[in-house]
């Protein structure tokens, strides 16, 4: 066979073998036909209205509760569109939060339904409704009214059967909406709360915390603003005045407040009797109460504190109970955090410094800081306040410059409050040399030293006197040096600051 044949021949077999295999590929494998596919319209689900009026024209409530009480609500539109309420029973403790009365009329003006389930039942006794466990009636400014009935839970969790007197039919709504219908009279009552503060206001605005722990021990502590308070001979920033009077660690107050300041109020539990009161730790109460410069207050009996639960009842309602003028107390939850101070050790608060020396025996303080040096002479006046108080001004002259009291005493506060941090252990190693010192001249003659000795970057040995016991944090020598320096420029000394 010639090469001119061999190649017809097996360029022929080739041909064959594509088109052979083009076929298996055509049928085994055909191409996938696109059928046209209609689109459906957008559907929309259909809206259940148990009840769909203007929440305006509704002037009356009246609900029926299980357990055979009723609360009444009547409401008066005045002429210039405002509403007034009268409500029966009355609250006469608390009284009532009208801005819910005021929510309520919009929530029942459309009030929508989960589902449709029965048109025309023939026995409601299935879902409940042939003796409903609540009612709603509500009348209206034309004169009609409407009632709705709740019945039993559905098998699916936090849904319940209802119709109304409008229409027969029944029909589903979820827990959410009926809790909001079903509020008992006390869910609707003013509770005492207290203002927010955040950061820095919180310690310019409360001025008193007052614990009692559940051992009957009370721990007053007031903010001494102009640090004139008797027995605050250290010029700190807060006072104890019960148990004892001390002066306050300013930075343990401060971070008591950051706790407290958060108290809020969550809901209400229930009205209770003294027989119930185990049951919310109330038959061994704490109590907290905060006050701030504008007068609000909170007055809190403090119950059971866990990891999730606070309950806690409003203090004078507490009082009135206990005097027996009431016959139950309204336990409320509150925000756990808020209670972490409840029972106070009132030790760890107090003032821990290596000296106090009372200001009125002082004459002069010598300040020697790495060099500068800061000669303070304390000098006082009588004076009158403006509401006709008499009162003794303690100044200074810094090196000659004049400095008014309320510079002068918070930087003796700052002299004195070295807080102690611990005590030096005999393997503690710090330098021999000292580079800052504050020698106190008495006005009997005398006079204490302390020096500092570096251990490292952050605390130094404080010496008193000679003897060495103590070790302090290297900020406190750093807040001194600021309230000179800020002194001498004329600028006010702050009044909070950290140890």
């Amino acid at each position: 066979m010639t090469k001119n044949i061999k190649r017809i021949v097996i360029a022929g077999g080739a041909a064959v073998l594509i088109v052979l295999a083009l076929v298996i590929m055509k049928f085994v494998f055909p191409e996938e036909v696109v059928e046209p596919v209609a689109t459906a319209e957008a559907t929309t689900e259909p809206v259940y209205y148990l009840i769909h009026r203007a929440g305006n024209d509704v002037r009356q409530f009246r609900f029926n509760y299980s357990d055979g009480t009723s609360f009444e609500l009547d409401i008066t539109e005045t002429e210039d569109g405002k509403y007034t309420y009268r409500a029966n029973p009355e609250d006469d403790f608390f009284g009532y939060n009208t801005s819910r009365f005021r929510s309520m009329m919009y929530t029942v003006s459309s009030l929508n339904a989960t589902s449709l389930i029965e048109t025309e039942p023939e026995d409601l006794s299935v879902y409940g409704l042939d003796d409903p466990q609540f009612s709603m009636s509500i009348g209206y400014a034309d004169g009609s009214d409407v009632t709705l009935y709740l019945g039993n839970e559905t098998p699916v969790k936090n849904y319940f059967y209802a119709n109304t007197s409008e229409d027969d039919t029944v029909y589903t709504i979820g827990s959410y909406i009926t809790s909001l219908i079903t509020r008992k009279p006390f869910e609707y009552r003013d509770i005492d709360t207290f203002p927010t503060y955040e950061e820095d206001e919180i310690y310019e605005n409360i001025i008193k915390i007052g614990i009692t722990r559940r051992d009957n021990v009370y721990v007053d502590i007031v903010l001494d603003e102009d640090l004139s308070m008797e027995g605050n001979i250290t010029s700190s920033s807060y006072m104890m005045s019960s148990p004892f009077v001390s002066p306050c660690n300013g930075e343990a107050i401060e971070a008591m407040l950051d706790v407290l300041a958060t108290v809020s109020y969550g809901s209400i539990v229930d009205d209770i009797a003294a027989d119930q009161f185990a049951d919310y730790g109330l038959d061994k109460p704490a109590r907290l109460y905060l006050e701030d410069k504008l007068g609000n207050s909170i007055d809190l009996v403090v119950g059971t504190v866990n990891s999730t639960s606070c309950y806690a009842v409003i203090g004078r309602q507490y009082d009135a109970f206990m005097a027996g003028e009431l016959e139950y107390v309204t336990v409320l939850t509150w925000t756990i955090d808020s209670f972490d101070w409840v029972d106070v050790d009132y030790m760890d608060i107090q003032i821990r410094t290596p000296w106090i020396v009372n200001i009125h025996e002082v004459e002069s303080i010598t300040y020697d800081f790495n060099g500068t040096v800061y000669d303070m002479v304390l000098y006082e006046y009588d004076d009158v306040t403006g509401s006709g108080v008499d009162v003794v001004r303690t100044c200074s002259h810094i090196n000659g410059k004049d400095i008014g009291e309320t510079n002068t005493k918070r930087i003796y506060g700052r002299t004195l409050n070295f807080r102690q941090v611990n005590a030096l252990s005999p393997d503690t190693v710090y330098e021999e040399s000292y580079s800052y010192s504050i020698t106190i001249h008495m006005q009997d003659g005398t006079s204490r030293t302390m020096t500092f000795h570096k251990i490292n970057e952050r605390q130094f040995a404080c010496v008193l006197d000679g003897v060495a016991e103590y070790y302090i944090y290297a900020s406190n020598i750093t807040n001194l040096t600021s309230a000179l320096e800020r002194a001498m420029d004329d600028r006010e000394v702050p009044l909070v600051y950290s140890t």
